[in-house]
């Protein structure tokens, strides 16, 4: 692992090199991957093998005889979310429209769409980064090419029942499945089986992610677009410096980006950012806190 650090070498590279067979690669590991992170078979060939291999590791992906244990939220994120924002103190306002965040001589603030400005002792930009860098009103240098190291890739959920989306063999389903075509080498998509995921009852319901072939319109239930990172070598750099940008006038970063894009990241960086701000301890704590993140050893110190 620290020679793949020192090389900044990409996981298609370093498979090749340790001689992995193109079987293995292309019809398990990369597949895999991509369904992980959301992103083409193309993106995951340059993802940097370093940050792939401590993924694995970190989540026992790489023991075939030692399959983790997976759990899930009952009633999905949202009910996370209403577990976070219950203890707030004040006044919660969401779809405000903001926009700018500027830093002025006693702090930052907001020009809100209306044209009104509101002052605060300090603002957490909890949003991706490259929309964190659109709503800064003078970003620094640094704050340009940080922020703008990382890319996003679109991504189309589609809610559904069709099950020509799934393996034609009822018992080669699983929780994710990625399909993809063979006309078209570097791409497919993946098929979330929610009923498998989240225990629910009744006819098959999926979520197909950027689908190869398109479902049946008459089963599909409805569609959203996201957007997510892509940690590629650029990124991956960015990463070991993102956490010189806190406080800078007042302003703050936090999400999932700081780590591998997962909720649990976002999770860690904003307990972070809160407990830098000063006042407050997270009210409860696992062990290595913050080793979702990327944080240099001095910054470990500090939001320990």
């Amino acid at each position: 692992l620290a020679e793949l650090e020192r090389s900044g070498e990409t996981l298609d590279a370093w498979l090749g090199r340790a001689g992995y067979s193109a079987l293995f690669r292309d019809a398990y590991l990369l597949p895999q991957a991509a369904a992980i992170w959301s992103c083409t078979l193309e993106q995951m060939r340059d993802y940097p093998a370093a940050a792939f291999v401590r993924f694995y590791m970190n989540h026992n992906l790489l023991a075939y005889d030692l399959r983790p244990t997976w759990r899930t939220v009952d009633g999905g994120a949202k009910q996370y979310i209403s577990h976070l924002t219950r203890p707030l103190q004040g006044r919660v306002v969401t779809g405000a429209r903001i926009d700018s965040v500027g830093r002025g001589p006693v702090g930052p603030f907001l020009r809100m769409a209306d044209g009104s400005m509101q002052d605060y002792d300090a603002v957490v930009l909890a949003t991706h980064s490259d929309q964190a860098l659109r709503l800064l009103d003078q970003p620094t240098d640094q704050e340009r090419a940080l922020l703008g190291a990382i890319a996003y890739r679109p991504n189309r959920a589609v809610l559904h029942r069709d099950v020509a989306l799934m393996p034609r063999r009822r018992k080669a389903w699983a929780a994710w499945t990625h399909m993809g075509r063979s006309d078209r080498a570097g791409e497919g998509g993946v098929t979330y089986w929610m009923n498998e995921l989240q225990s629910l009852p009744g006819e098959p319901l999926f979520v197909s992610l950027n689908p190869a072939r398109e479902p049946d319109p008459a089963l599909v239930l409805g569609e959203w677009d996201y957007e997510h990172p892509v940690f590629d070598q650029a990124a991956v750099a960015a990463q070991d410096h993102l956490w010189s940008l806190q406080g800078v006038g007042g302003v703050w970063f936090a999400g999932a980006w700081f780590g591998s894009g997962f909720h649990e990241d976002g999770l860690q960086a904003g307990l972070a950012v809160a407990e830098q701000l000063g006042g407050a301890r997270r009210p409860w704590t696992v062990a290595n806190e913050s080793g979702r993140i990327r944080l240099g050893a001095a910054d470990l110190a500090r939001a320990a």
